[in-house]
């Protein structure tokens, strides 16, 4: 029967013998250290409140299923004095023993093979000696304080990478200087997680992926507004965060790319998209790398390069989903394609093919596909130059009337920096 709140637990020395217990203090698991009390001391959420210096609501919380996660060094150190533990217990929970081992203490217990860490030494509890069992015991302590101590939760992490799908979202609908400043908020709250924080190993490469996620994202704005020196700076450290991380490279290699393309670093753009293409999972950002290859090389006059180029895009596109996702800075959905499409047929002088990737898009968004002003605007251009190859000076006025059309909190630099090309083929 549970006790009264004012009973003290009264624990058998067998219960931290126990398999099930010692794997709930090896994992760090108090949420069933407290449910095993329970179950074979009848003790109350109320008595464990008491004897462990906490109220009984966070009791309650920590014993739910998916509740409040123990993660603080000083909590786990009350709970073991607040419950007695024995030494073994302590240490298997990662604590170090109050007093020194006696040359008859007893091992450290572990869980069952199948469940060890693989990161435990094989021969702990072989080491001759009670010096020896100390530093052995003090070794899996430190390592087990190294891998869960932490300033940092699971929820916090998750937080900082919905926000930042979040805003990688809101890329193609609010102006990018707007946007700029939250993306860089959104950095440096990451970052100070890494330089001030203790972090766990795996919460550090997430936050290193989310930063390499943000970089690259901060640098395709910067390109956006034609700050290209900026744009450069953080597309290279993207690449070296995402990297450190071992994710996914491919935004940061678009960021350099789309960098270098606009600094008219033709050949440069081509190689580091090709680069990009070469070390991207199959993903929609990896054909939208082929077509930058592809675009980049017309432009620069490599007809060979570009249809190269194309059919490594067209053969992506087959693997990868593409089509119309919902759209963010890193979608590549069937209207970026068209545009790519339209650019690089104007580039190799065929009007005509960029005129149907245009009529591509625009059927697109006749069906309720989602629209990006930037690309909306760029395929007006794409497609004004088409006409203008073609001698058709009125088809040529009618889409950049349309043009005028645009927000002018939208007009991004490489908006505009299509009207100059544009400029350049009259």
């Amino acid at each position: 029967m549970p006790g009264r709140a004012s009973d003290p637990i009264d624990i058998p020395e067998s219960l931290w013998q126990r398999p099930q217990m010692i794997q709930a203090l090896w994992t760090r698991d108090i949420r069933s250290v407290f449910l095993l009390l329970r179950q074979y001391t009848g003790a109350s959420q109320t008595q464990i409140a008491i004897a462990v210096g906490m109220t009984q609501g966070k009791i309650s919380e920590i014993m739910k299923k998916g509740g409040r996660q123990v993660l603080a060094l000083e909590v786990f150190e009350r709970i073991a004095d607040g419950l007695n533990m024995p030494e073994a217990a302590r240490i298997t929970l990662g604590l170090a023993p109050r007093r020194r081992l006696s040359a008859s203490a007893v091992a450290v217990p572990r869980p069952r093979a199948h469940t060890e860490p693989p990161t435990q030494p094989a021969d702990t509890k072989t080491i001759p000696g009670s010096e020896g069992e100390l530093d052995a015991a003090n070794d899996i302590s430190r390592l087990t304080r190294w891998l869960t101590a932490s300033d940092t939760t699971d929820e916090t992490i998750e937080g900082l990478a919905r926000s930042t799908s979040s805003l990688a979202t809101a890329h193609t609908q609010v102006p990018a200087k707007r946007l700029l400043p939250q993306v860089l908020h959104l950095h440096r709250r990451a970052q100070g997680l890494l330089e001030t924080c203790r972090p766990r190993p795996r919460h550090t490469r997430e936050l290193l992926r989310i930063n390499a996620d943000l970089l690259a994202h901060a640098a395709v704005i910067f390109g956006d507004i034609d700050l290209d020196a900026q744009a450069e700076q953080y597309g290279s450290v993207a690449l070296m965060l995402a990297r450190e991380a071992g994710a996914n490279e491919s935004y940061a290699w678009y960021a350099q790319a789309k960098t270098a393309r606009w600094q008219n670093r033709l050949i440069e753009a081509a190689d580091l998209s090709r680069q990009g293409f070469e070390a991207s999972p199959h993903t929609p950002m990896r054909t939208q790398l082929a077509w930058y290859e592809a675009n980049a090389a017309a432009i620069v006059g490599d007809k060979n390069r570009a249809r190269e180029a194309v059919a490594r895009a067209e053969q992506s596109a087959e693997t990868a989903r593409t089509g119309t996702a919902d759209l963010s800075v890193w979608s590549f959905p069937n209207e970026r394609q068209a545009l790519f499409a339209l650019s690089v047929a104007n580039r190799t002088g065929d009007p005509d093919a960029a005129l149907r990737a245009a009529e591509m898009a625009d059927a697109a968004w006749a069906n309720g596909a989602p629209t990006a002003p930037a690309i909306w605007a760029q395929i007006r251009v794409g497609t004004a130059m088409a006409h203008l190859f073609k001698g058709d000076l009125e088809g040529t006025a009618e889409q950049l009337d349309e043009l005028l059309t645009l927000d002018p909190s939208m007009r991004l630099t490489t908006v505009t920096r299509y009207l100059a090309d544009l400029v350049s083929c009259n």
